[in-house]
């Protein structure tokens, strides 16, 4: 597994197989949501997004979205298989067929929600880490700053537009440094290469949980809503997805879900 990691980290996309077979004591799913999804589902995700998405320390994927996908794939009948790509490929890979649906902290937008049908399953806010005893309180205060964030994330517009507010003000723009992966843009922060890093809270509280050098400098910015995505036509997944997330949410498999990353508040009252 541990050879396998490393290619992965090498060349950005990896299957895993998670063998998601129903146990014994655990009751089947409704015949019509078995019937409706594939036997075996392929979940693209990007396992550089602790703590949506990582390898532990034997080098398996876990995180939010392998707990709450995996669990709706167990709901719904199916083995899940997950891909591995840098985050800004997910939805290219999705159009071109590479998995059937993707489970990595997709924030909903309109533009998004123009190429690819997106089901809500979670809500987040934006954060800001920063190194202790920094005088950033509030992402206005960004401006003419050093600031890292994911490439193609939502977090890039959040902060391109307040760079764009800051020019508007008279004030020096925000210097954005773009990153793959949110360990290296993490460590530019930590290195000393930018003043602030800017992402999800679950995100920015679980760096914080690792190095007490850091402080949340701001948080419940832009609140959001994340979405699972499929591909435009494709109804009878995305409504097999939906029944899915409710026959969990009833049967209390979201809640635990949420509760074992210390989410709890950050389900969603409806995933339609």
């Amino acid at each position: 597994m541990a050879v396998m990691a490393s290619k992965a980290r090498r060349f950005g996309a990896l299957l895993f197989g998670a063998a998601l077979a129903w146990g014994p004591t655990m009751a089947l799913p409704t015949t019509a949501l078995a019937q409706a999804a594939p036997k075996k589902i392929t979940i693209g995700s990007s396992f550089s997004q602790t703590p949506w998405g990582f390898y532990d320390a034997n080098q398996n994927p876990t995180g939010i979205d392998v707990s709450l996908c995996g669990g709706l794939a167990k709901e719904m009948g199916a083995t899940a298989e997950f891909v591995n790509l840098d985050f800004k490929g997910l939805i290219p890979a999705l159009q071109a067929d590479r998995f059937d649906m993707i489970c990595a902290a997709v924030y909903i937008t309109p533009e998004r929600a123009q190429v690819v049908t997106l089901i809500p399953y979670i809500t987040t806010s934006q954060a800001i880490l920063a190194k202790a005893g920094t005088p950033i309180k509030a992402l206005g205060d960004l401006c003419g700053r050093k600031v890292s964030v994911l490439q193609g994330s939502a977090q890039l517009k959040v902060v391109a537009a307040q760079s764009e507010q800051c020019a508007k003000d008279g004030k020096a723009e925000i210097q954005i440094q773009a990153f793959d992966t949110q360990p290296i843009a993490v460590r530019a922060l930590e290195n000393g290469n930018v003043e602030a890093f800017v992402a999800s809270d679950q995100l920015v509280s679980f760096y914080l949980s690792k190095n007490p050098a850091l402080t949340k400098a701001a948080w419940g910015i832009n609140p959001v809503t994340l979405g699972i995505a499929v591909k435009k036509d494709n109804k009878v997944l995305a409504d097999a997805i939906r029944a899915g997330l409710k026959q969990m949410k009833e049967k209390g498999r979201y809640a635990a879900a949420l509760k074992e990353w210390g989410i709890e508040n950050a389900g969603v009252a409806s995933f339609d």
